[in-house]
C-alpha cells in the first residue's frame, strides 16, 4: 500500500475545521466551485482525463481510488450523477490555505426505485503554491492519526476509538500476515497501510464506486485505501479480523502484478485464511462446508470465478468455499506451496498450471481430494 496523506498529527487528533465562513463571491469559493463544476463536466463526457485533472496528483493513493471509480462509470453506469457544493451548508477557509466544502453527490441506480444520495465535507487547495490550480484533496475528515510509522488511520469523530484500536493493531496484523503469506513486511508498498473508517453504508459503497450496492464491511484493491464500515463499541475481537481480511488481500497483491485477475474465489480465500489468523472460527467454517459438501450444496469454481459476473449470485459460496480449499492447500501441502500456487497465479497461471508447478498435480485431482476430505467430516448436531 501506499501512503496517503502528510500532515504528522498526534494520535487521534482533531482536524479542527476552524476556518472562516466564506462568501460565494470569494475567489477561493470561486476557485472551488470551478474544480467541482469541472468534475462534474468530465463525468456528462466520461472524460478521464479531465475529471483526474481535478484530483489531487501528489497522493497516489487517492488518485489510484478515483481512477477506478471513474472507470466503473462506463461499466457500470448510473443515471443522473452529479456532483455539487450544498448552497445551504458554509464554506470554510482554513488556516493552511485550504478549502473545506460539503459536497452532495446523487444518481439513480438503473436497478434501485428512489435515486441515492450523500454528502461529504471536501477539502480543496491549490497545489504547489497558493496560487497554484485548485485540487479536489479527498474528503475533510475529521481526524488523522499518522504517529505510527508505516500506517495512516483516517476517520470521524465518532469513530475515534476505532482508529485508535486500529493505529495499534495494523502493524501487529500486517506483520503476522505478511510472515505468514511468505513477504517481508518491511519491503515495498507494504510497509505503509493507510486505512479510511467510513462512518455509513452508503458512503462506504458510493467510495468504491456509485453502482456498488452490496451490503459491505470492509475493502481494499491493489494502491488503494483499506476502507472499513465503522461499527458502534466495536472492539478487538471484531476489528481484528475486519482488518486482517483486509491486510490479507494487501499482501495478496504482492504475489504478482496478475494476482487481482485470479479467480475471486482464491482472493477471498486467503483472505479468510489471514482472518482465520486472529479469529477462532476453523472449526465452525469447517463444519459449516462440510455440511454444504455433504448435502450436494457445494458450487462449480467457475461460477465463483468472476467478482462481476455470476459469482456474485453465490457470495457465501465464494467466502467459505475459497476459504476451505485454500485452508486444505495449507494443511495438505504446506504454507510454502500454498504461497507458491498463489505466486502462480499471480503471473497469470490457470488454476491447472498453478496446482501442478506448486502442488504436483492437476486442479481436478485437487478439488477431487477437497471434496473427499470434507465427506470425512464427522458432522456435530
Amino acid at each position: 500500500m501506499r501512503l496517503l496523506g502528510s500532515i504528522c498529527i498526534a494520535i487521534a487528533a482533531p482536524l479542527l475545521w476552524a476556518g472562516t465562513p466564506l462568501p460565494d463571491n470569494a475567489i477561493e469559493a470561486v476557485r472551488v466551485s470551478e474544480v467541482v463544476a469541472s468534475m462534474q463536466s468530465a463525468i456528462e463526457r466520461l472524460d478521464s482525463g479531465a475529471y483526474m485533472a481535478q484530483i489531487n496528483p501528489s497522493d497516489p493513493v487517492l488518485a489510484t481510488e478515483h481512477r477506478a471509480w471513474f472507470a466503473e462509470l462506463s461499466v457500470a453506469p448510473v443515471q443522473d450523477l452529479r456532483i455539487a457544493i450544498d448552497p445551504n451548508t458554509e464554506i470554510l477557509l482554513e488556516n493552511d490555505g485550504s478549502i473545506i466544502a460539503p459536497i452532495v453527490y446523487t444518481w439513480q441506480v438503473p436497478s434501485e426505485d428512489n435515486p441515492r444520495r450523500y454528502d461529504m465535507p471536501a477539502r480543496f487547495a491549490p497545489i504547489g503554491t497558493p496560487h497554484g490550480q485548485w485540487h479536489f484533496i479527498g474528503r475533510a475528515w475529521d481526524i488523522a492519526i499518522t504517529d505510527t510509522p508505516g500506517v495512516r488511520i483516517y476517520c470521524d469523530d465518532e469513530h475515534a476509538d476505532i482508529a485508535n484500536m486500529a493505529s495499534e493493531r495494523v502493524p501487529v496484523l500486517r506483520d503476522a500476515i505478511a510472515k505468514d503469506m511468505g513477504i517481508d513486511p518491511n519491503g515495498g508498498d507494504l510497509h505503509e497501510v493507510v486505512v479510511k473508517i467510513y462512518p455509513k453504508m452508503r458512503e462506504l459503497q458510493a467510495s468504491i464506486y456509485p453502482s456498488y450496492t452490496a451490503g459491505i464491511s470492509g475493502w481494499n484493491e491493489p494502491g488503494e485505501s483499506i476502507k472499513i464500515l465503522g461499527r458502534d463499541k466495536m472492539k478487538q475481537d471484531r476489528l481484528d479480523p475486519l482488518l486482517a481480511h483486509e491486510i490479507g488481500h494487501a499482501v495478496s497483491f504482492e504475489y504478482g502484478p496478475q494476482i487481482n485477475l485470479a479467480p475471486w474465489w482464491t482472493l477471498e480465500g486467503i483472505a479468510e485464511v489471514a482472518a482465520g489468523l486472529f479469529r477462532d472460527s476453523w472449526d465452525r467454517k469447517n463444519q459449516r462446508i462440510a455440511s454444504l459438501a455433504q448435502t450436494d450444496n457445494l458450487r462449480d469454481w467457475d461460477l465463483l470465478a468472476d467478482f462481476k459476473g455470476e459469482a456474485i449470485n453465490h457470495g457465501m459460496h465464494v467466502y467459505l468455499q475459497g476459504w476451505s480449499m485454500i485452508d486444505y492447500i495449507d494443511r495438505t501441502f504446506g504454507k510454502d506451496a500454498r504461497n507458491a500456487w498463489f505466486i502462480q497465479l499471480g503471473h497469470a497461471n490457470t488454476l491447472d498450471q498453478a496446482s501442478r508447478a506448486a502442488l504436483g498435480l492437476p486442479f481436478d485431482q485437487l478439488d477431487a481430494q477437497w471434496r473427499a476430505s470434507l465427506q470425512e467430516v464427522e458432522l456435530k448436531d
